[in-house]
């Protein structure tokens, strides 16, 4: 069955259709039949639709300091490109300007914003981003490496792979809109000023990121007694506790089942789907507890990339309609329709002309050298006869044989012989 569009509706149309025409004994059978070959689709399954449900959250390991986990993402404002970097512990952000979304616009930014934040000779640092095509070469850029940063990709297939650096994109977005009303293009200036007033505003913990960068209080500069590592733990508790709420916020309804997938499996992405194109394919390539690796596929080609997504956001398609159980394409029923003999009468052509029903074999051919054998043969009679006999063994011997052995065949049937049983030369 092939549903294209709107398939919930197509297979309701189906159901009143066999409704209302009768043409069915069973209707319960016949719907899960046809339930049976919507869900069996790939087509169908590409393009379903599924109720929202819950989706668990969770967070990543906190770092172990302070200054060496960082986040980067491009905000996009009145044809101009901004370049945010924030610290993950304290919010801290720096902003500045890119030409475009060029690896080396990106690494020149990057490097214009994290060297006057961490120490030359340091620790390394990591930088989480998006996919992002001018983002992906940097992961094994040798220049970032000798300054000791990291470049890490988000995951592809999670909508929340950069949540701290959208956050920071929307806070900044508001302080922009305070400075500029007018959406016009803005200055240096503008861009260094809003940055500051985000990083001077309170947070829940009492004090801003300024405050908790340096430690120091931004009204008397005077050193605040904090604790990095009480700072980090409080973060992540509060993090933590903060994901059942924001859970039930957003659905109600209770989460998805996890599938039971395994290697070799093709499944769909619940959150592949669009208004403009149907979900992708994938093949199970790999199992890591809870986790699954997947690779694309694009018309009949696999790709070499794989993707790590949880078994919860999977579904696979049920393979239930096999050669096996279709009768149509049985391999007995097919040996049976061409190789049998045992067919009903009905189906089997009447018998011969001239010949008894129990005898379904061709006319037998008389070869004659003379015509004049082929007209005493035209009255019926239970005797051979003589003459015919004697003529016919005036021929060669290979002639004679067949003849007689034609003769007496005809006389065990009691039949007539007519001109259309022989062949005369």
């Amino acid at each position: 069955m092939l549903i294209t569009r709107n398939v919930e509706s197509k297979l309701h149309i189906v159901k009143l259709t066999l409704h209302d025409v009768n043409l069915i004994l069973d209707k319960a059978k016949t719907y899960a039949k046809i339930e049976q070959a919507s869900d069996s689709c790939h087509t169908c399954a590409s393009l379903k639709r599924f109720p929202k449900s819950l989706v668990e959250q969770s967070s990543e390991d906190p770092p172990d300091l302070v200054g060496i986990s960082y986040v980067a993402d491009v905000l996009k404002r009145n044809r101009q490109l901004i370049l945010v970097v924030r610290e993950t512990v304290t919010s801290y952000t720096s902003t500045c300007f890119i030409k475009d979304e060029k690896l080396g616009s990106l690494r020149d930014g990057l490097i214009h914003l994290l060297i006057p934040l961490k120490p030359l000779d340091g620790p390394s640092v990591v930088v989480r981003v998006d996919p992002a095509p001018g983002f992906r070469p940097l992961c094994d850029d040798s220049y970032l490496k000798q300054l000791n940063i990291s470049i890490e990709i988000g995951r592809v297939k999670n909508r929340n792979k950069n949540p701290v650096a959208d956050k920071a994109i929307a806070e900044l977005e508001d302080e922009l809109l305070r400075e500029e009303r007018d959406h016009s293009p803005l200055s240096e200036n503008t861009l260094v000023i809003a940055t500051t007033r985000l990083n001077s505003r309170l947070r829940q913990r009492g004090l801003s990121s300024r405050e908790l960068w340096t430690q120091r209080s931004q009204f008397t500069h005077e050193q605040l007694p904090i604790s990095d590592m009480n700072l980090i733990r409080a973060q992540h508790e509060a993090r933590n506790k903060n994901h059942g709420f924001s859970e039930n916020s957003k659905c109600s309804r209770p989460g998805r089942p996890t599938p039971d997938i395994n290697i070799g499996d093709l499944v769909y992405l619940y959150t592949d789907r669009s208004k403009t194109q149907s979900r992708d394919r994938y093949l199970v390539v790999a199992r890591d507890g809870e986790w699954c690796f997947i690779k694309k596929f694009s018309g009949n080609q696999l790709r070499a990339s794989s993707y790590k997504v949880k078994l919860s956001e999977c579904y696979k398609v049920l393979n239930t309609i096999s050669a096996q159980q279709n009768p149509r394409y049985s391999q007995n029923v097919y040996n049976q329709e061409s190789d049998s003999d045992d067919h009903d009468e009905d189906s089997l052509p009447g018998p011969i002309r001239d010949l008894p029903p129990d005898r379904a074999e061709p006319p037998t051919i008389l070869i004659c050298e003379n015509i004049d054998d082929v007209e005493n043969l035209d009255e019926p009679t239970a005797q051979h006869d003589n003459s015919l006999e004697h003529d016919l063994t005036l021929s060669n011997s290979s002639t004679e044989q067949d003849n007689k052995r034609v003769l007496r065949m005809r006389s065990e049937l009691k039949t007539p012989a007519r001109f259309n049983d022989f062949i005369s030369f």
